[in-house]
């Protein structure tokens, strides 16, 4: 049968995606932490500012530290962004979007210590740039939730107070909650009383202020999977050392020996790295993967890993292939271009860049893919692996890839598939630099009209 190859360009492409709500831009971001309290949030700013240029961020929120004090520490943000700027001549150097240290300074926003109460006379700084910045958007504006809702709350209250209902649910469908838990009870008003909100509940299961371990997707970060690249040691070697930002990074996160984290899944699902769709939670990425319950309402959904299904794990696969990637960036901060290691480029049947590839064919027509193209800044080999994220969909028949020289191109038969469903077959392209990173490709193979 005649091998077909589907490639969309241009308009078509962009009517495919942009129609599924999918955005090419940089994604808007509104940070909101309860930095001081745990010391994984101080990890977890380190690792967002290395990823800075990933982001078009809007606004760095300081807000209450709920159990551990009323009260709020804009200074450590501060202290963060001093740290970046030392390190940021050379951060561009790596590559030229990393925002000015300037610009962050600016963009820096003081919550309210007290994590309860919302209503008049409750303003502030935070919450007001919340209004503002979603007012001013013409895109999705993501906000990751490190600690309490209660700003993101007192700024939807202020809306809902002085807007017509239409407004108020215009201006909420523009807004991507990425929450950690419930940490300081404003979800359920959030959810009732703004049921537009597109919202990622990341621990949906949040009982008291533990949440439940084994169901919470954020736990991934540091639980389950392979734990070889995250303790105290491994961050003394491989993090510690590489300039006044990455010694910013807390040896141990709140009751973890190394790497805790448990607030960076909410922003390693918007980088862009070639997996990871911000707008589409349900498709997966390192940020975790979450399915609809209602409305807009995301939680998390389990993933298939080292023989169990677990929450957990939809984070947790990713953990070496993140790991070894921020590895690489930290060093960015001093080393020269040349000495440095980058992601490679992937190129899909010439298709460029971090969109999918959408593939529309028949059951049992022959698609052939070739990343041949594929190159790496630095010179080095490529190894390629091809998969089928079947947690997403899983074809009734299972799909037989025939492989080309180096596994770099296959041909298999069109499945089966499901009306209104796609198949996600991801490509990993993997540099052989030390440490390793990866390059990605998620292909929608979707039934043929």
């Amino acid at each position: 049968m005649k091998v077909i190859v589907y490639l969309f360009f241009g308009l078509l492409i962009n009517c495919l995606l942009l129609g599924n709500g999918i955005s090419r831009q940089k994604p808007q971001v509104i940070l909101l932490t309860d930095i001081g309290g745990d010391t994984d949030d101080e990890q977890s700013l380190t690792r967002f500012l290395y990823y800075a240029d990933h982001f078009d961020i809007k606004a760095l929120c300081a807000t209450s530290r709920l159990g551990h004090g009323q009260d709020i520490r804009p200074e450590l943000i501060k202290g963060h962004l001093q740290a970046y700027r030392e390190v940021y001549p050379n951060l561009i150097l790596h590559s030229k979007d990393f925002p000015h240290p300037d610009v962050l300074v600016s963009l820096v926003r003081e919550g309210q210590g007290n994590s309860k109460d919302i209503g008049e006379s409750f303003d502030t700084e935070a919450s007001e740039a919340i209004i503002k910045v979603v007012d001013e958007a013409q895109a999705l504006v993501h906000i990751p939730v490190w600690g309490g809702l209660r700003e993101l709350a007192q700024a939807l209250w202020k809306v809902k107070q002085n807007r017509a209902p239409e407004e108020v649910k215009s201006f909420c469908r523009k807004i991507q909650v990425h929450a950690i838990g419930d940490q300081d009870g404003h979800r359920e008003y959030l959810l009732e009383e703004f049921k537009e909100l597109n919202f990622i509940a990341n621990g949906y299961a949040w009982y008291g202020f533990t949440g439940v371990r084994e169901l919470s997707a954020f736990r991934g970060m540091y639980m389950t999977g392979d734990q070889h690249m995250q303790d105290g040691d491994w961050i003394r070697a491989n993090i510690h050392g590489n300039g006044p930002l990455s010694d910013r990074y807390q040896l141990h996160g709140h009751g973890t020996n190394g790497m805790k984290e448990g607030d960076s899944p909410s922003f390693l699902g918007l980088i862009g790295n070639g997996l990871n769709i911000p707008d589409r939670p349900d498709w997966g990425g390192w940020g975790g993967r979450y399915r609809l319950l209602s409305s807009n309402l995301y939680i998390d959904a389990p993933d298939f890993f080292g023989g169990t299904l677990n929450e957990r794990h939809s984070v947790a696969r990713w953990r070496t292939a993140f790991q070894s990637d921020f590895m690489a960036r930290v060093q960015w901060a001093h080393l020269p271009y040349e000495d440095a290691n980058h992601n490679p480029k992937v190129v899909l049947n010439d298709h460029e860049g971090v969109m999918p590839l959408v593939i529309s064919a028949k059951p049992g027509e022959q698609v052939r893919l070739d990343a041949g193209k594929s190159s790496d800044p630095d010179g080095q080999q490529l190894d390629f692996n091809w998969w089928i994220y079947e947690e997403i969909y899983r074809p009734t028949q299972p799909i037989r890839f025939h492989y080309g020289e180096n596994n770099s191109a296959i041909t298999f038969e069109m499945p089966v598939v499901a009306a209104g469903e796609s198949v996600h077959l991801i490509l990993e392209v993997r540099d052989r630099g030390l440490p390793s990173m990866i390059g990605y490709k998620r292909i929608l193979l979707n039934p043929a009209p």
